[in-house]
């Protein structure tokens, strides 16, 4: 019985160790979270730091292009060199996570971009990936058009973001009967970035993991000194 009880904990363990690993990214207006972006290093980059208020907590933006930081209208931003935007953008948070992100993700870039002949439509689309403390990822499709793009990403119950990574802007552009053109695109800037932030204090599941744990290594040391005895 003392066995069962063991390897029930064990399974317990397992269990909440296993990370949720799921998120929401719907498309959202409004007033920003709790911390918004409005300082950076101020230099150009493959890897810029960003900063939040009122608590100062640093966001690292990163990509393959060279990323060129500004700010206007009290946000701090991030926009590729001479106006031809950037392939990627990875946002991480430095120390902590995030449990909420908004933004404004602005496309295409203007510079650059292939040559669609008059008379096209373009829709356009992009991946979002976003990673999580413990583990795992979950990715999102999303449509978009030309200008401002604005949606909020929120974790499950629990679940704190490490990572968010935009990629693969592609535009699909149509007339009529004529040819459908696929190109791939730059993104042109992520504006007006805000978050709530969750601190390095671990999670209720993050406890119940450690409670369980040293529960079921008693449970199992008890049952060896017994077995000793008898």
């Amino acid at each position: 019985m003392r066995g069962f009880v063991a390897t029930a904990a064990v399974l317990g363990v397992l269990a909440f160790a296993i990370p949720a690993s799921a998120a929401t990214m719907v498309g959202t207006t409004g007033t920003p979270l709790s911390e918004t972006i409005k300082t950076n290093s101020g230099s150009d980059g493959n890897l810029v730091s960003f900063f939040s208020d009122p608590s100062n907590l640093q966001v690292d933006y990163s990509s393959t292009s060279v990323l060129s930081p500004s700010s206007q209208g009290g946000f701090a931003f991030v926009q590729g060199v001479s106006g031809a935007g950037f392939v990627d953008l990875t946002l991480t948070p430095v120390g902590f996570t995030f449990s909420d992100l908004k933004f404004n993700l602005q496309l295409p870039a203007s510079e650059g971009g292939p040559d669609i002949p008059n008379g096209y439509k373009t829709d356009f689309t992009f991946d979002t990936t976003v990673y999580f403390s413990g583990g795992g990822s979950q990715s999102f499709s999303n449509a978009g058009g030309n200008g401002e793009n604005r949606f909020l990403i929120t974790g499950d119950v629990g679940e704190a973001i490490s990572k968010v990574v935009f990629s693969n802007l592609v535009g699909v552009s149509t007339k009529n009967n004529d040819p459908t053109l696929t190109n791939g695109y730059n993104f042109d800037s992520l504006r007006q970035v805000s978050f709530d932030a969750v601190s390095g204090v671990p999670e209720p599941s993050t406890w119940a993991l450690f409670i369980l744990g040293f529960g079921a290594i008693g449970l199992m040391m008890r049952s060896r000194r017994q077995a000793v005895r008898a």
